[in-house]
């Protein structure tokens, strides 16, 4: 029994520092490198924070994105996610950042043309195709560099509120937290446990290395 407890504990240790680094990972990720988890992991996410792309997809959904970065596989109705030159209103200035738009295509030069939503259902002309600009008058033309990925599913933020705060939102939450603070405890325990095992270990030692001098004298 008490070995099957040892492999339940050293499993246990296993598991809890695996866990552990792997979160830190994809922290470190995140923090330190620019589109770190789609690069890295080959899959990431990005809250959208405009509403270029509504109705289809929402300010503040989330989108799942995989690091699809070769322009010949798209096709004019894919939603690309890229980084590119733009006026940033609520700045009031020009800024690169990451932008979800639809593929239209890829000229001779290689530049990557781009466009919103509202054009998409009748198809877009030459003259709504999205303008990039890295200032008041020196255009940006975005390429292969550029793209982060390609999205392949959209989390509604509408849905994801509505989820959490209804009964079985809280209820998950609630489970989950449980189990993960339940798993900490016995962690912590099963530690605890074992450093007094080590001090009795370490106090039955001394008594027996004595017991054995006072025998020899």
């Amino acid at each position: 029994m008490s070995d099957k407890k040892s492999i339940f504990k050293v499993i246990s240790n296993i598991l809890y520092y695996v866990v552990i680094l792997f979160l830190l990972v994809v922290i470190a990720v995140s923090l330190f490198i620019p589109n770190g988890l789609v690069k890295v992991f080959g899959v990431g996410w990005y809250r959208v924070v405009s509403g270029s792309m509504e109705p289809l997809i929402m300010k503040g959904d989330f989108i799942i994105v995989t690091n699809n970065t070769n322009p010949n596989t798209y096709e004019t109705v894919d939603i690309i996610i890229f980084e590119t030159h733009f006026y940033n209103v609520e700045v009031g200035t020009y800024i690169r950042d990451v932008v979800t738009h639809h593929f239209y295509d890829v000229t001779e030069e290689g530049y990557i043309r781009t466009y919103r939503h509202e054009f998409h259902e009748n198809g877009p002309q030459l003259s709504q195709l999205d303008d990039w600009k890295q200032n008041g008058t020196t255009p940006y033309y975005v390429t292969q560099d550029d793209l982060v990925g390609k999205h392949v599913s959209t989390i509604k933020m509408s849905t994801f509120t509505a989820f959490i705060t209804s009964p079985y939102g809280i209820a998950v939450i609630i489970i989950n937290v449980g189990l993960l603070i339940g798993l900490i405890v016995l962690l912590q325990h099963d530690k605890k446990k074992k450093s007094n095992q080590e001090v009795i270990d370490m106090t039955q030692d001394i008594d027996d290395n004595e017991s054995s001098d006072d025998h020899v004298a």
